[in-house]
């Protein structure tokens, strides 16, 4: 069929014409885009991709306020309380990266991340809940940024019991960033002692339960979670001190009554045992109904307090009593029982008032100059007297403070 041949023959020709200049066009277009983005200062302007900065962006610490601390659980280990925090970056302004996106609800991440996105990084990493009242960034002065938060939450705390009713507790806030020191966008916490300002409650709800009479005080430590990666945290801390009157009334003085009330069992002849033992069981399990009926107020917790420890001597002291009631007939006998029962109950006395009045605020003062923590408070001077022959200052003044109030009562 020659004319189909020849017909087939010619488009074929057409094609194989055509196909190289498609060719060469598209390998001309194909090396012009090459030599374009090989040869940018010909064509656009070339800008440098941005670089992570050198060094950790410093946020000085300006203010913390502790607004109000509405409760204090001993049992779950947690207080709940509202904050106020200022934190500086000293030259914000003049960084066009740090004004990217000023408060945004949502910033995104940047080699060389904003104010904003540097904000919403914060977290408080003991908080078991938190609501965030006020977040963001002012621009205050001719050059500076001020980072501003205001948070509402229930922060939890480790209570130490072991001195209780006479305890104080430090409470402490942890601020920190998800920025690791390690990464690409470290943050390191400042602060000066002269420029600070670190406010307590004015108006304390639990004044009638806690004394806040020591000043807020900041620590710094860094979060190791994992290897190889470590967080800067900020700690806000203030102590409080319990005020011991209602576990005096309720629980100490009680208890020395009925190990009074036991003492009367010598009124008795040492012949009449029914009468004493009737007498003595009574009052220990009057003792021990009374220790079960109050154990709402006292911390459950698996060691043994001061108070734990004053309430079972007592219930010790009747015990043995009632054993005298039981074995001893001559009456020079009773008569020495008897004035070992008191010698008992002062020397018992006499250890708890120690405890509470002067070993536990050694014990806290001893705490405090062991704590790192820094404050805007004058450094104390050290005396050339030997601590062990004179007790601190410190001591003293807590010491007579709580005595006052124990013979007030």
């Amino acid at each position: 069929f020659p004319p189909l041949a020849t017909a087939s023959a010619r488009s074929w020709a057409v094609v194989l014409l055509s196909s190289p200049a498609w060719l060469l066009g598209a390998d001309s277009q194909c090396r012009g885009g090459v030599g374009a983005a090989a040869r940018p200062s010909m064509f656009t302007p070339f800008s440098a991709p941005p670089t992570p900065r050198e060094r950790p962006l410093a946020c000085e610490v300006a203010r913390i306020d502790i607004l109000h601390i509405s409760k204090i659980d001993q049992i779950e280990h947690a207080f709940s309380a509202r904050l106020f925090f200022q934190l500086i970056l000293r030259g914000g302004q003049r960084d066009d990266d740090l004004l990217r996106g000023l408060n945004e609800p949502s910033p995104e991440f940047h080699l060389r991340p904003s104010a904003t996105w540097l904000l919403h990084q914060f977290h408080f990493p003991n908080a078991l809940k938190l609501e965030y009242a006020e977040r963001k960034v002012t621009k205050m002065g001719a050059d500076d940024l001020h980072l501003i938060l205001r948070v509402d939450g229930t922060f939890l705390q480790h209570f130490k019991l072991h001195d209780f009713p006479y305890d104080s507790q430090i409470l402490q806030v942890h601020l920190s960033s998800h920025c690791a020191n390690e990464g690409i966008a470290p943050v390191r916490f400042t602060w000066s002692p002269l420029t600070v300002k670190l406010q307590r409650p004015t108006h304390f709800a639990l004044k009638d339960v806690w004394e806040m009479s020591k000043p807020v005080r900041l620590d710094l430590e860094t979060l190791n979670p994992s290897p190889g990666r470590t967080y800067p945290v900020l700690k806000a801390c203030v102590e409080v001190t319990r005020k011991p009157t209602y576990h005096l009334v309720n629980v100490v003085f009680p208890m020395a009554c009925f190990v009074l009330m036991g003492c009367c069992q010598f009124a008795h002849e040492t012949t009449n045992v029914e009468g004493r033992l009737e007498y003595m069981g009574a009052i220990v399990l009057t003792s021990t109904a009374y220790k079960m009926s109050v154990s709402g107020s006292i911390p459950m917790i698996a060691y043994v307090t001061l108070l734990d420890k004053y309430v079972l001597a007592c219930i010790m002291i009747c015990i043995l009593l009632v054993f005298e009631a039981a074995f001893v007939r001559d009456a020079y006998a009773d008569s020495v029982a008897l004035v070992a029962a008191i010698g008992l109950f002062v020397a018992l006395q006499a250890a708890f008032c120690y405890q509470a009045y002067v070993a536990v605020p050694r014990r806290a003062e001893k705490r405090r100059r062991g704590s790192p923590m820094a404050g805007p408070r004058p450094a104390r001077r050290q005396s050339a007297v030997s601590p062990r022959r004179v007790a601190p200052a410190g001591i003293r003044a807590e010491a007579l403070q709580r005595l006052r109030g124990f013979l007030s009562f």
